[in-house]
C-alpha cells in the first residue's frame, strides 16, 4: 500500500504547484455553490413552505451539498483520454501497480482537498454572514456513511467508463459533457431532487445519478421527507445494484480497450 501512498501525496503536492489556477478553481467551485443557494433562500423566504422545504431545511440541504458533492463527483480520471490518446498510458501498464487503483488513490486525494477546502470556504462564509450552522442528523448517520460509500465508487467507474471513450474516439469531450449536464441536474445540485412530482422522481431514483449525492445529503440533512416517498433499503439495494453493472462495465471495456489500443510514436 506504501506506493499508493506515495500516488496520494504527490497527487496533492501537484495542485499546490501551480498555485494560481488552484485559486481560480476554487472561486468558480464557490461561485457555484452561491447561485443556487441564494436562488433557493429567496424562495424559501418568499414561499415558507415549498414542497416541504422551509429556510432553514434549504440552507440545511445547500451547505451539505457542498461539503459532498466535490467530495464525491471531484475525479482525476479527466486525464486518461489524452493519456490513450498520447500513447503515455503504456507507462501506468508497465508499472506494477493496479491501473484501477492506482486513480483510484489519485480521486481520493482529489477529494479530501476538495472537502477540507469546502468546509473552509462554507464555514467562513456562514460566520460572516451570521447564518446558522445546520445541525447533522445522527438518526440516519449510518446511512449517510452507506449511500457516501455508494456514491464515491458510482462516481470513480462512471468516470472511467466516459474516460475509456479514448480508445475508440478522439472526441471525448462531448460526452463528458452530456456526463456533467446530466449530474447538474439528476444528481440534485441545481434543486433537491424531492421536490419534483413523485412519478419523475420515482423514475429518476431509478438512475445511478442520486446516488451521487443527492442520497447523501438527505440522509444527513432532512431525511424524513425522502422517507415519506421510498423506502430506504430498497434505495441502496438499487444503489448497489448499480455499483455492481458500473464494476463489471468499466473492467470489461478496459480489456476490451487494451485489445485495440494502438498509437502514434513522438
Amino acid at each position: 500500500m506504501g506506493k499508493y501512498f506515495s500516488v496520494f501525496t504527490l497527487t496533492l503536492k501537484e495542485y499546490f504547484a501551480y498555485r494560481l489556477n488552484f485559486l481560480i478553481w476554487r472561486l468558480r467551485v464557490f461561485i457555484g455553490f452561491l447561485v443556487p443557494f441564494f436562488l433557493w433562500l429567496t424562495i424559501t423566504k418568499q414561499v415558507k413552505n415549498f414542497s416541504g422545504y422551509e429556510e432553514e431545511s434549504i440552507v440545511s440541504y445547500f451547505f451539505f451539498s457542498h461539503l459532498l458533492a466535490y467530495f464525491i463527483l471531484g475525479t482525476r480520471t479527466v486525464d486518461i483520454a489524452g493519456q490513450i490518446q498520447n500513447g503515455e498510458i503504456i507507462n501506468f501498464l508497465l508499472k506494477p501497480m493496479s491501473f484501477f487503483y492506482y486513480y483510484f488513490f489519485r480521486d481520493l486525494a482529489d477529494k479530501i482537498l476538495n472537502f477540507l477546502l469546502s468546509f473552509f470556504e462554507v464555514f467562513l462564509f456562514f460566520k460572516i454572514f451570521s447564518i446558522p450552522f445546520p445541525q447533522v442528523n445522527l438518526q440516519f448517520l449510518p446511512f449517510f456513511f452507506l449511500f457516501l460509500t455508494l456514491g464515491l465508487f458510482l462516481s470513480f467507474y462512471l468516470n472511467l467508463l466516459i474516460s475509456f471513450f479514448g480508445f475508440w474516439s478522439t472526441e471525448v469531450w462531448a460526452p463528458r459533457f452530456i456526463f456533467f449536464i446530466l449530474i447538474s441536474i439528476l444528481s440534485g445540485s441545481f434543486f433537491p431532487l424531492d421536490l419534483l412530482p413523485k412519478k419523475l422522481f420515482s423514475l429518476i431514483i431509478l438512475t445511478p445519478f442520486p446516488y451521487l449525492f443527492f442520497l447523501p445529503v438527505k440522509m444527513i440533512s432532512s431525511p424524513k421527507t425522502l422517507m415519506n416517498k421510498i423506502d430506504l433499503y430498497s434505495l441502496f439495494f438499487m444503489g448497489s445494484f448499480w455499483l455492481a453493472i458500473l464494476f463489471f462495465l468499466a473492467r470489461f471495456f478496459w480489456q476490451k480497450g487494451l485489445k485495440s489500443f494502438s498509437f502514434w510514436g513522438r
